[in-house]
């Protein structure tokens, strides 16, 4: 058994051409490196609005795709050398994995209508999933109502309250009254306080690094509903699906696609900052020590990162963001066998990992030869101890509590391991906050913000980031008028 070495992903190779996939987007003459890339130059009597999208994850690739789709002339600048951010894949000892786990419900209609204008339906499948409990030093199944009704760990009465409290989420389809609700009080109120303390605190302190006392209602009330739809296909437990290749493949398409429609492809562009212009105006984007003008700039940084593209006039513009990030480091363990029969547990028993995931179960294994992989994160800040801590010290402390969720795992096992560090991951919408989303347009010419910071009251997840992408496309086009085509240029 031995640790992965280097964890930044590289451009998977088809097997039969040989090429890179992130090769196959240089074809069309566009730019996909900034090396040696100068300040655009607007083709002559092009009359489209030249839009700049910043950063090249499922938000800003979308957002280019769309964009164009619009009749739109747009330019993609992404920092890394390969698009895909979060949802970007790694090479782990000759395999290409997900860096982080990602998943399709049955509801994600976004997603699955993206997957057929790809191209990629016959590579989307459903799988149902067995979800487990991990109670006082027990594994429980949690897998439809004869699981539900025999659940130790909680009373008769807890259990129907459990269950109402469920249902009562699920009918309920306006949240503005639970903005200002505190999530524990509501909670207590629904479910008891045995419910809570037993179950729903111990899982809030591992997904919320120990601090949700500011979560307001609508967290659970959004998950809740996300989730409806994985168990309404009568079955016992969930539903899950997957893209064969994971996210990076529709990121891959969704690129290739946009470069078709003549989208400019940039990777390892040096964004350094927003040229902001007299008059409040953004005119465009400084890319490695030169400026470059656009009719209208989206930069799609979650505020972190946002801040430093930021002229000091434009600063207080990050007031409406959140003021809390999570972020994750996440132990990818690469397996001889499966280890649970579930895809994920719930840990309701101290633990230094949030859950474990064992993808396989969904993405299957044809793509590791028959290897398993499971994945377990930990959410935390982003100054929390986790993101110095010694990869080793990592993987011994996770595979330790992997060691009481399954009795015989032993080091035989594991066939390889990686650690994946993101620290900005999802924001904390707080109660009390105002606004509760910061606005796409922020009052600012030339200017758009499109950030995971703005998806509220739903889950981060692949399909509320596409849905967010098609917003601002549409709004964008709306916006911004085409440029009045010059004198020369009718000639």
């Amino acid at each position: 058994m031995s640790k992965a070495q280097g964890t930044r992903a590289e451009p998977s190779i088809d097997a039969e051409s040989g090429r890179s996939r992130m090769d196959a987007l240089g074809d069309g003459g566009q730019h996909i490196d900034a090396e040696g890339v100068g300040p655009h130059t607007d083709a002559e009597g092009d009359i489209r609005p030249h839009i700049a999208v910043v950063g090249a994850g499922i938000l800003g690739t979308i957002l280019a795709l769309r964009l164009a789709q619009g009749g739109a002339r747009v330019t993609l600048l992404e920092r890394a050398p390969t698009p895909g951010g979060l949802a970007g894949a790694i090479d782990f000892s000759g395999h290409r994995v997900d860096r982080f786990y990602h998943v399709i419900v049955p509801s994600d209609q976004r997603m699955i209508a993206l997957t057929d204008e790809l191209g990629l339906r016959d590579q989307l499948s459903f799988t149902p999933v067995g979800v487990g409990f991990f109670v006082d030093g027990k594994m429980y199944p949690f897998n439809g109502i004869g699981d539900f009704l025999r659940f130790p760990p909680l009373s008769p009465l807890g259990r129907a309250r459990l269950a109402w409290f469920v249902l009562y989420c699920q009918l309920r389809r306006n949240f503005k009254a639970l903005e200002r609700k505190p999530l524990k009080r509501w909670l207590t109120r629904h479910c008891g306080r045995r419910v809570v303390e037993r179950i729903w605190r111990p899982l809030l302190d591992s997904r919320f690094n120990a601090r949700h006392d500011e979560l307001p209602a609508t967290y659970l009330w959004a998950r809740t509903n996300r989730m409806r739809s994985a168990r309404d296909s009568g079955s016992s437990g969930e539903t899950m699906g997957c893209l064969r290749g994971g996210h990076e493949t529709l990121v891959l398409a969704a690129t290739e696609r946009a470069r078709e429609l003549g989208v400019e492809l940039r990777f390892g562009a040096g964004v350094e900052g927003l040229v902001y212009e007299s008059g409040a105006k953004v005119g465009g984007v400084r890319v490695d020590g030169r400026d470059e003008h656009f009719d209208l700039t989206i930069p799609t940084l979650q505020p972190p990162g946002l801040k430093h593209l930021l002229p000091e006039e434009l600063q207080p513009l990050l007031e409406a963001y959140p003021e809390r990030y999570l972020g994750v480091v996440c132990l990818i363990l690469k397996l001889r066998r499966s280890l649970l029969p579930y895809y994920s547990v719930n840990i309701c028993d101290p633990t230094p990992i949030t859950t474990v995931v064992e993808t396989s179960h969904v993405v299957g294994t044809e793509h590791t030869d028959g290897l398993r992989l499971a994945y377990l994160p930990k959410y935390c800040d982003p100054g929390s101890p986790e993101f110095n801590e010694d990869d080793d010290s990592i993987y011994r402390r996770f595979t330790e509590m992997l060691g009481r969720l399954v009795p015989d795992f032993g080091e035989e096992d594991v066939v390889d391991w990686t650690v994946q560090r993101a620290p900005l991951v999802e924001p904390v919408h707080a109660l009390g906050h105002e606004p509760r989303t910061a606005p796409v347009w922020p009052g600012i010419e030339g200017l758009a913000l499109a950030s995971a910071s703005q998806i509220y009251p739903r889950l981060l997840n692949g399909e509320s980031v596409v849905e967010l992408a098609e917003r601002v496309a549409a709004e964008a086009l709306q916006r911004t008028p085409a440029r009045t085509a010059s004198p020369t240029a009718a000639i």
